[in-house]
């Protein structure tokens, strides 16, 4: 079976790193205070326009790109993955990553050290515009990806539609339930619902 993996907030915990990172800088800069510490958005956390987020991203995505670690487990994960005979696509919608410019160049080429760095194993990468509401629907179809391990409300709900999607449990997804919505806290958890569901 093809098996599709996000990486931010599922190989990596991006809330995480924010709450981190994110509460100290927007202070500092901006005299901002977190307005809602669960949503998936960092816009949504502060309140913040466009341009903040940008600033913030500008200043810490080479520091997360780079030196973020994989979360427990995904390693093993993919392995076994892989080890069962399953193909395993990475489907991301990492920002910059689809631009055609030097700063896309440079994302992608970040995003493949860093799933070498992980030994985290994989047949693809595919890069979706974080813009566009339903990439990863058209991705799974055009892949014919059957399960999806995704943490993002929009991307969990418009697959569901045409592929099982594994929920990995945060704070940002509570909400999310359906058909086809399987919600796992771990990567352990991820694997026993795949080999249960092939």
């Amino acid at each position: 079976m093809t098996i599709g993996v996000d990486i931010d907030g599922v190989l990596t915990d991006i809330h995480a790193f924010n709450m981190r990172n994110a509460p100290a800088f927007f202070k500092r800069k901006f005299d901002r205070e977190i307005v809602d510490e669960s949503p998936y958005d960092i816009r949504d956390m502060f309140g913040c326009p466009d341009s903040e987020w940008l600033a913030y991203w500008k200043r810490y995505l080479l520091k997360y790109a780079l030196a973020e670690p994989a979360r427990q487990g995904a390693k093993a994960f993919s392995k076994k993955l892989r080890n069962d005979g399953h193909e395993i696509i990475i489907i991301s919608k990492r920002v910059f990553t689809a631009k055609q410019s030097i700063m896309g160049k440079l994302m992608r080429t970040l995003v493949k050290i860093w799933l070498w760095r992980n030994e985290i194993w994989h047949n693809d990468v595919i890069f979706c515009a974080h813009d566009i509401h339903d990439i990863k629907k058209t991705v799974c179809l055009e892949k014919n990806v059957g399960i999806l391990v995704d943490d993002e409300p929009e991307n969990i709900y418009a697959v569901a539609s045409v592929a099982k999607v594994l929920c990995f449990d945060t704070t940002y997804n509570r909400d999310c339930e359906g058909e086809n919505i399987f919600r796992i806290k771990d990567f352990d958890e991820a694997y026993s619902f795949i080999t249960e569901l092939v």
